[in-house]
């Protein structure tokens, strides 16, 4: 059989400038701050096809020739398992033809599963999100449960962000003309546990240190959901954690989305302290 060749994508420049991510900075911003597309600042970085930037981040912006005529929306795209060439140009409203011509493909039949692929964008990508799956929570246990002792509120000095943010997340989708989400006290029992268990610990995530996900801490704190998501951030104040979420660029904006999301009904918010900044955790809820 003939040998598999693995067409490179554009080639990143070799005069460079470093910049370092401020607070409020995101990648669709230092693109055109910098006069290239996002995929050159991602290339450069070795960042695949993730938009998140995060303060304090070192990046080299590629700033030589090579991009010429390229729009800031250019995107990395990693080729997934079944996708083709045609699939991918279907699903961005792509000419196959510029596809290869970007990529330096020749033949549109070689592309594999982890290839990096420049998507020729004109403007942000707009794609119909999949219908989420929801799991439906299972009927609670005859045995009686232990209620967790409620977790401690935050500092009295920002003991009004959670509403706070839940204000803003609020407003934020009646720009889109989506409805509130009601404020829930045992999704911010749940939050608040997560983000006092992050502070504790000096760093987060979606998980807790005793391997809970967000599913068993809404229902430990008395939570029967049918739907449920999450969103943390390590922010400033309340007005950059709901920018760093809307900040981000579909088809890589899971938290966008959420905050977005027709499904969900209700909200939990819960902040601690890091040191430098806050964990801004959002739980997210259907009864």
């Amino acid at each position: 059989p003939e040998p598999t060749v693995t067409p490179s994508p554009p080639p990143t420049q070799s005069t460079a400038i470093t910049h370092t991510v401020q607070p409020g900075d995101n990648l669709l911003g230092l693109a055109r701050q910098y006069g290239v597309p996002m995929a050159a600042i991602q290339l450069q970085n070795r960042m695949g096809d993730s938009t998140t930037l995060y303060a304090g981040q070192v990046l080299t912006i590629p700033v030589d020739t090579g991009w010429e005529g390229a729009s800031p929306y250019w995107i990395v795209h990693i080729v997934s398992e079944g996708e083709t060439l045609a699939g991918i140009g279907r699903a961005y409203g792509l000419d196959v033809e510029m596809l290869e011509t970007v990529n330096r493909l020749t033949d549109a039949d070689l592309i594999h599963v982890g290839q990096e692929l420049v998507l020729p964008l004109d403007a942000p990508v707009v794609m119909v999100a999949p219908t989420p799956t929801w799991t439906v929570a299972p009927p609670p246990s005859p045995s009686p449960t232990p209620v967790p002792p409620p977790a401690a509120l935050p500092p009295s000095d920002i003991a009004a962000w959670p509403h706070e943010l839940v204000r803003l997340i609020n407003q934020t989708r009646a720009s889109y003309g989506l409805p509130p989400l009601a404020y829930n006290d045992a999704l911010t029992a749940a939050a608040q546990g997560q983000a006092n268990d992050c502070a504790q610990r000096g760093w987060c995530s979606h998980t807790g240190s005793d391997g809970s996900d967000v599913k068993t801490r809404i229902l430990r704190a008395g939570y029967e959901a049918t739907g449920w998501a999450e969103c943390w951030a390590q922010s400033l104040n309340p007005q950059h954690a709901v920018d760093m979420w809307m900040d981000e660029v579909p088809p890589n904006d899971p938290h966008r989305r959420t905050l977005l999301s027709t499904w969900l009904t209700e909200i939990g918010v819960g902040v601690a302290d890091t040191g430098w900044g806050y964990y801004f955790i959002a739980d997210f809820g259907r009864p």
